[in-house]
């Protein structure tokens, strides 16, 4: 069971980070599950309740580098909850603090391609609560995506105002102001405005 485990988690992660990511998985009891692409989250964590493990998810279809990023950022919400159980912000200090040092770890660890590893050492004392949140870091992963299909879409970001996209799951928007943080955005089928991270992976489609 463990072997099989192993094979489906080298398909996710660079093969350096399997064997210490399966004992960090057995160590914590972490269930991990690949999901389809979710284009709200990248990742979940749900802690341990009523005798079932701790629950780590992170979507299937990122390439191995991003995986790893979503999951040492979910692997530092079980850190915390651990240390803390629910007396500090999910996204707090605390959080920060700890998911910036596993970055670093793995960038010193050379787990990370060495082109990541200084963007990846200067995002660390930085990290935003919303999946990976700096453009810049956001496109040099972009590189290792693993098929063409995937090197196609843009950051939401990139698309000029008015610009008409798809989603990972065929839904059609149209962009319009950013809000504060994230982008307005009116779904084509059935009128209603939804709020879009400004690094959302999304497909440009002609009208």
């Amino acid at each position: 069971m463990a072997k099989s485990h192993a094979s489906a988690l080298a398909a996710h992660v660079p093969l350096e980070a399997v064997k210490p990511l399966m004992k960090l998985l057995h160590s914590h009891q972490i269930r991990l599950v690949y999901t389809r692409d979710r284009i709200t989250k990248l990742g979940d964590f749900r802690p341990a309740v009523n005798g079932s493990p701790a629950r780590i998810s992170v979507n299937g279809g990122l390439n191995i580098y991003e995986f790893l990023m979503v999951f040492l950022h979910e692997l530092a919400h079980l850190y915390v909850h651990e240390k803390c159980t629910n007396k500090v912000r999910p996204h707090g200090t605390t959080w920060k603090q700890i998911y910036g040092e596993l970055i670093r770890h793995y960038a010193e660890e050379g787990i990370f391609h060495p082109s990541l590893c200084d963007m990846l050492v200067k995002y660390s004392y930085k990290v935003k609560a919303s999946g990976i949140a700096d453009l810049e870091l956001s496109k040099a992963l972009r590189r290792f995506d693993r098929t063409e299909k995937d090197l196609s879409w843009h950051f939401l970001e990139e698309l000029p105002r008015d610009s008409v996209f798809k989603t990972s799951n065929g839904r059609l928007f149209r962009k319009e102001d950013r809000l504060k943080r994230r982008f307005a955005c009116q779904c084509m089928h059935n009128n209603r405005k939804y709020l879009f991270h400004p690094t959302a992976r999304v497909w440009t489609v002609n009208e």
